[in-house]
């Protein structure tokens, strides 16, 4: 039986539904502006009301379906919500009256045969909620005044959503939390969708080829080896500088950025065709001094001629620019073809339990005397210890007055990575200065 129900925001553009969104979750985790069409994959959200847990969805708007690729996408993205929800919240904007479009939409809804409440937007002063109730004409009795943005009538659609819900999907299985959290990061159009895909083996996700349809950070749970993994697919990276200020790419670049923040894994996809370039580099050492465990996937090895000449070229480029990291391991997949995902997982899986690895005191102190009586020069540092794990923190006592060197890190590090690996996993030593 279902955990939690599903609650879908459905509604044509610009009616405020991000802005409900948001406000229901109560974090800004949609994208709001005044731009139809900004949202075109779903949201995830959770919602809390008296006790019961409620997933909530936010969908991209309904328009006439056409030519346009992204707006039939958006619709099949809508049409899927629709399948997974118990209850509908049918937005509608109160300023501008029943339009075409809200009776096409009533129409689909109908049809999904779900309960439904209408949600009448920016009724935020008596004559606007007034009005409201012409929306009656649309077919739907469970009719709610509301404004997003001050968060008027937010309790009474609540309440209405409460007693509205089928009671088979208010029971709860307690709140368990996924084993570990993965984003799949990389530059606009490599696959992540597409990834995503492969993984879920469901259309969880828009998948097109116009680069940057992913604008918001996607989040579904899936089950893998005895695991539950929060996968989150977000918006292509590109150069800061390439991406206008208050633009809806500005605020998915940000999105995108916390999605690695509140990662433990990340999967980052590099496009076999174009290589590496310093954004990737830039943002996995980002991804690296935050502390999250890292795997390279390479995608779309399926268009090239020659696998094995190519393989072995790409991968000597990327042993070049990912030096300051070589503990990262590098996977070849085509996400389209569903090759070699598997294999990917596992090493997302092994990247992630490499972060509880504990070392041991007394082997540490052995590695620091080893490498003192092969390198004199580290003779400056007292101890070696081990710290904690998530991600794995180390400590070296040091001399106050001895000028540190980088690459007596790096040898410690490496000698510490020889007897317990750490694959995928980055290491932290922090020097402590003590007095003689």
């Amino acid at each position: 039986m279902r955990k939690e129900a599903i609650i879908a925001i459905i509604g044509r553009p610009n009616v405020g539904k991000s802005t409900l969104f948001n406000r229901l979750i109560g974090k800004r985790k949609a994208i709001e502006t005044p731009t139809p069409g900004t949202t075109i994959d779903r949201l995830y959200g959770d919602l809390s009301w008296q006790g019961n847990k409620y997933i909530l969805i936010d969908t991209a708007g309904i328009a006439a379906a056409g030519k346009d690729e992204l707006i039939n996408a958006a619709l099949i993205g809508v049409d899927l919500a629709l399948e997974e929800a118990d209850l509908i919240i049918f937005v509608v904007d109160s300023t501008t009256g029943i339009d075409p479009k809200d009776i096409e939409i009533a129409r689909r809804l109908r049809k999904a045969k779900k309960p439904v409440v209408l949600a009448v937007n920016k009724a935020d002063n008596v004559e606007r909620s007034e009005k409201a109730l012409d929306f009656r004409r649309l077919g739907f009795p469970d009719l709610v005044p509301v404004s997003a943005i001050s968060g008027k009538g937010s309790g009474d659609l609540l309440e209405t959503i409460s007693d509205l819900i089928p009671k088979n999907a208010k029971k709860t299985e307690g709140n368990k939390k996924s084993d570990f959290s993965l984003a799949i990061i990389g530059r606009p159009n490599c696959g992540k969708s597409t990834l995503l895909n492969a993984i879920a083996e469901s259309p969880k996700m828009i998948v097109s080829n116009i680069a940057g349809t992913t604008r918001d950070a996607e989040e579904h749970i899936v089950n893998y080896k005895s695991k539950k993994i929060k996968l989150t697919d977000t918006a292509g990276i590109r150069r800061k500088s390439k991406i206008p200020y208050d633009s809806i790419e500005s605020y998915a670049l940000l999105r995108s950025l916390r999605a690695v923040k509140e990662s433990d894994v990340v999967v980052y996809m590099i496009d076999a065709i174009e290589g590496m370039a310093s954004i990737d580099q830039n943002i996995l050492g980002e991804a690296k001094e935050l502390g999250k465990s890292i795997v390279v996937a390479v995608n779309k090895i399926d268009q090239w001629k020659n696998p094995e000449e190519e393989m072995a070229r790409f991968l000597g480029a990327l042993t070049n620019s990912l030096n300051f990291m070589p503990w990262v391991p590098v996977v070849f997949i085509s996400a389209k073809e569903e090759t070699h995902i598997r294999e990917m997982m596992n090493q997302a899986i092994k990247a992630f339990e490499s972060r509880f690895i504990e070392a041991d005191n007394e082997t540490l102190k052995e590695i620091l005397e080893n490498g003192k009586a092969t390198h004199p020069e580290l003779s400056y540092i007292k101890e070696l210890y081990f710290e904690r794990t998530n991600p794995p923190v180390f400590k070296a006592k040091i001399w106050k007055k001895e000028k540190l060197h980088f690459s007596h890190k790096r040898f410690l590090e490496n000698r510490i990575r020889d007897s317990y690996g750490y694959e995928g996993s980055p290491i932290f030593i922090d020097w402590i200065k003590i007095k003689k």
